[in-house]
């Protein structure tokens, strides 16, 4: 071979193959990272579509549900009241109130703080499932107009929200209950008066329901009174709220 020449030429050189780094089985390096984080994406998107579909239910459905149970309880009102004036009427007795049944519609509440037309059915019972209705009469207080303490509890979110502004209610507001028996109005003497944490109590607390609140039980009751019930805060139930008033002409 010439000089110079280099002992490779003519030769066939074999390159050597490209070395690739192994991954590991399953894919790209990483994969299972991306996989779990796009299963937990779709899960938060899942939860977050359940918690939207509860807040509508409950601000929307069971309004509409709520809705409909005022539609009813005010056909049966008118019933009662229809009921009643055909009975006889006894001048030397006061009237007797007529037994009614827990769910029962028992009067209606006007609040005009809360707008000039506002007004709902009270039902009997203060129980979740009466309470999911309307406003309730606590079944063991008085009844409007008597001596003692009317009570009456209501949601301030949900089923119609009837108690939504509570904290705006104040101390010379007029509260109105109408029953079988007559219309009945009350002047509050204690209220939140616009303060959202006003008159806030321990959900335990129920001296604010006794026949005459804050005396020991067995008290005789020298007026009559009213006592407004609600939960506290706005959107929780974690304690209560509450605003009273007394009877006038």
């Amino acid at each position: 071979m010439p000089a110079g020449v280099p002992a490779t030429f003519g030769t066939v050189q074999r390159r050597a193959a490209p070395r690739h780094r192994r991954t590991a089985r399953g894919g790209r390096p990483g994969g299972r990272a991306l996989v779990a984080a796009g299963v937990a994406g779709e899960l938060l998107l899942t939860a977050g579509a359940l918690v939207l579909l509860f807040v509508v239910y409950t601000f929307w459905g069971t309004g509409l549900q709520t809705a409909a149970a005022q539609d009813d309880l005010r056909d049966q009102f008118q019933q009662h009241l229809l009921s009643r004036s055909d009975e006889p009427v006894e001048t030397d007795a006061a009237p007797t109130p007529e037994p009614l049944e827990l769910g029962d519609a028992y009067g209606i509440l006007r609040i005009p703080r809360f707008g000039d037309d506002w007004e709902r059915i009270v039902i009997e019972g203060t129980d979740p499932e009466d309470l999911k209705d309307g406003p309730g009469h606590y079944v063991d207080s008085a009844d409007p107009g008597r001596l003692g303490n009317v009570a009456v509890a209501a949601h301030r979110s949900g089923h119609g929200e009837p108690f939504a502004r509570f904290a705006e209610l104040r101390a010379g507001d007029v509260v109105e209950i109408e029953t079988i028996d007559g219309v009945f109005r009350y002047e509050l003497d204690d209220a939140p008066d616009g303060d959202d944490d006003g008159n806030v109590i321990e959900a335990t607390e129920l001296w604010v329901v006794d026949p005459v609140p804050g005396e020991p039980a067995g008290t005789e009751p020298a007026e009559a009174r009213l006592t407004l019930t609600t939960c506290w805060p706005r959107w929780g139930s974690e304690k209560r709220m509450y605003a009273t008033g007394v009877l006038v002409p």
